[in-house]
């Protein structure tokens, strides 16, 4: 309780410091603030659909991959320096276009347009295009064309730092956030000129759709274009290969490789068979020959030396030659060959002419003749020879046919061997062409439906809710500034003072002295008023002193030598004073008082004062009766025996509560203490102290007017007490 007291005392006391400074601030705060600028704010809300929005891709949003990533991408790109550099140029081409010296317009007011118009050089004012259709995006063009990165050019200065068309100004004031739980964006800015914030975000809305929009179809439409030109490769290539292929089919007389070497293997098969067969035949036909002619004898010679007969005979061989030709002929064309067939029908009706008048002219050289020493007629046994010779030849012409179809069909393979090895590797080559070309096909489409989603995607970036033109300005701060710099110089000033209390080692007070020299203060003596309390000055002087004696008195015993030590550590502190007041007071109540003063009674150098071990040694002829008060010299330049100290019933180190308590005090006073067997016995007593402190001790001091009275009151806690006129 005594540490708030000490709190309310001490802002009590500084209270002037407390009213005035803050006061002084606050005035100084509303003047400076008295023009403050308004400052204006719009804001304008896109719907994205990245989360909710449908794509040709499968899943949920517009966009694939993490919607909340997608989002932030869009937010981040409202913010890049490329989005805000054209926001910056358009609004400056906007305002130099339409605005207006001496009308506050929609785009910005007059007082800011003139302070732009009159610091923009001539030569920038001359790509201004003020009439005409497109005239802002031409002029935009202009000023992009003319912007150079150079410390002399004006739009650089402009779009660095000024504080409607620089980027980090723009981007300071700009707060792009997304709402939580939808996918919409809410995109708010400020600005000391409606018609500047208005536009800002005006432009702002169109630029950074097209940013968005240029910097996702980018991403595919240099895909698509590459996936294109390697099409066109690949196509050409492929078509290359094709024409190659067919050239070569052509060359080497191929209609489909894999039809022809399997009829190929079939003639081979039909080749093995029919010369197995007719090499069976040759055999049978010869051994049947040669038994024949063994039975026929000297005829068979007879009938080989008829030259009609021979003749005949070589002729049927020629026509059965051209029969087995004609017959492979049209084996090796399908059968299909009209003119082969009408050419075999002629020749096997030859072959049966002259099988039949070979048959006759056999009949007539061999009439009715028998062979001696068989059963069998001549006529009959020369026509089997006949047959047998007849199918000899037969057999033989087919050979020979046979002969020219293996050489045929050594010859086909030795033509196809080669050619199934090239088509092969040219077959590979188009089908991996083919499947590079499909594949980049695939990834194409990919592309392009791709393209169509981010398409579909930046078509979703919908304005729903488009800046409106800010009406009235924001509330501003100023109350906050002016209540700040109130407060703000009140806790400082309080901190001030703090501090200095803190680190003030001033005695002061009866809280201040006992937490600086750890000794009980038992007492306050008033400095004297010189305006205000005057008057009074005898009434607190003698309030204090019976406070101090009242305090003494009950330390004093009856049947004892009651001894006052008086003690300093320097001069100037006001022992003599006291003790000369306190002497006079129990004087005038019937005491017996004597008071010894050094250098008057006894000398500080004095061998008899530095050996006394009681007061009798300083004054004999003291009475038991009498209260003895003693000054001592100071503590700084002398000393006093311990026997002295302790034979003290009161120890009472005085001291002005308006000094310094230095190192050397406490040091001395720590050392006095440790020589005390009674360390209860000694006392700190401020002399010279303020009003505040003495009433700790005698309660409160006159005048009693209601205005003290409250306050006393107040410092004493007595928040709902009801007092006397004369409050104690």
């Amino acid at each position: 309780m005594d540490i708030f007291r000490y709190i309310v005392r001490f802002l009590y006391k500084i209270r002037w410091y407390l009213v005035i400074l803050p006061m002084i601030a606050l005035i100084v705060a509303w003047f400076l603030t008295r023009n403050m600028e308004h400052v204006y704010s719009t804001d304008t809300t896109i719907y994205t659909g990245m989360i909710t929005g449908y794509n040709f891709e499968g899943g949920s949003g517009s966009f694939s991959g993490n919607a909340q990533t997608n989002i932030n991408n869009l937010i981040h790109i409202i913010q890049t320096n490329n989005t805000l550099h054209e926001v910056s140029l358009r609004l400056f081409a906007r305002c130099m276009i339409n605005g207006n010296r001496q009308k506050d317009n929609n785009y910005i007011s007059a007082e800011h347009f003139r302070a732009l118009e009159d610091r923009v050089p001539q030569e920038v004012r001359g790509l201004i295009i003020k009439n005409g259709n497109d005239r802002e995006e031409k002029t935009y063009n202009r000023l992009l064309a003319y912007e150079k990165a150079s410390p002399n050019n004006y739009l650089t200065g402009i779009l660095k730092d000024h504080p409607y068309f620089g980027i980090v100004k723009i981007n300071e004031r700009l707060k792009p956030n997304k709402i939580e739980g939808t996918d919409i964006i809410n995109i708010s800015y400020t600005a000391n000129d409606p018609g500047i914030c208005y536009n800002t975000v005006d432009i702002l809305n169109r630029v950074f759709a097209k940013q968005y929009q240029q910097l996702r179809l980018g991403e595919t439409t240099n895909v698509i274009e590459f996936f294109r030109k390697e099409l066109q490769k690949l196509k050409g290539a492929l078509d290359k290969a094709e024409q190659n292929l067919i050239a070569y089919n052509i060359k080497y007389g191929i209609i489909n490789y894999g039809e022809q070497t399997k009829q190929l293997t079939v003639l081979e098969s039909q080749y093995q068979a029919a010369h197995n067969q007719n090499d069976r035949n040759l055999a049978t036909s010869q051994a049947l020959l040669d038994y024949l002619e063994r039975q026929m004898g000297d005829r068979a010679a007879v009938l080989r030396s008829n030259v009609e007969f021979t003749n005949m005979v070589r002729e049927i061989s020629r026509l059965q030659s051209r029969i087995a030709n004609l017959k492979l002929m049209s084996s090796e064309n399908g059968g299909n060959d009209p003119e082969a067939l009408e050419e075999l029908g002629k020749a096997e009706q030859e072959l049966e002419k002259a099988t039949k008048k070979v048959k006759e002219l056999t009949g007539v050289i061999e009439a009715n003749t028998y062979v001696p020493g068989t059963s069998v007629k001549a006529n009959d046994l020369s026509q089997k020879w006949l047959e047998q010779i007849l199918l000899l030849e037969q057999t033989k012409a087919e050979q020979s046919m046979q002969d020219l179809m293996k050489q045929d069909l050594d010859r086909q393979y030795k033509h196809y061997s080669p050619i199934g090895a090239t088509l092969d590797r040219k077959v590979r080559k188009i089908t991996f062409i083919e499947g590079n070309f499909m594949e980049m096909m695939r990834s194409l489409n990919t592309a392009r439906m791709r393209q169509k989603n981010l398409l579909m995607a930046t078509a979703t970036l919908r304005v729903l809710n488009p800046p409106t033109f800010p009406m009235t300005a924001l509330s501003t701060n100023r109350p906050m500034i002016i209540l700040g710099a109130f407060m703000i110089t009140f806790i400082l000033t309080a901190l001030w003072f703090f501090m200095i209390e803190m680190l003030d080692r001033t005695l002061r007070d009866r809280m201040r002295s006992e937490r600086i020299t750890e000794i009980p203060v038992l007492g306050c003596y008033p400095r004297e008023s010189t305006l205000r309390y005057r008057r009074f000055n005898k009434t607190i002087n003698d309030m204090a002193l019976r406070q101090l004696s009242k305090t003494l008195l009950p330390y004093f015993k009856e049947g004892q030598q009651n001894v006052l030590n008086l003690i300093s550590t320097d001069a100037s502190n006001g022992k003599s004073y006291i003790a000369q007041e306190l002497e006079n007071y129990w004087v005038s109540i019937g005491l017996r008082v004597r008071r010894l003063t050094y250098d008057e009674d006894f000398l500080a150098e004095d061998s008899r004062y530095v050996m006394a071990k009681d007061v009798t040694d300083l004054c004999p002829d003291i009475q038991p009766d009498e209260i003895a008060i003693v000054e001592y010299p100071n503590l700084d330049d002398n000393t006093i025996s311990t026997a002295l100290l302790n034979s003290g019933t009161i120890n009472l180190m005085v001291t002005r509560a308006n000094r310094t308590w230095k190192d050397i005090d406490q040091k001395a006073l720590k050392e006095l203490e440790s020589r005390l067997d009674d360390k209860n016995k000694l006392f700190m007593y401020l002399t010279e102290a303020s009003r505040y402190a003495v009433e700790e001790f005698v309660g409160q001091l006159p005048p009693y007017t209601k205005f003290n009275n409250f306050v006393y009151r107040m410092s004493q806690l007595g928040l709902t007490a009801v007092e006397n006129n004369h409050a104690k």
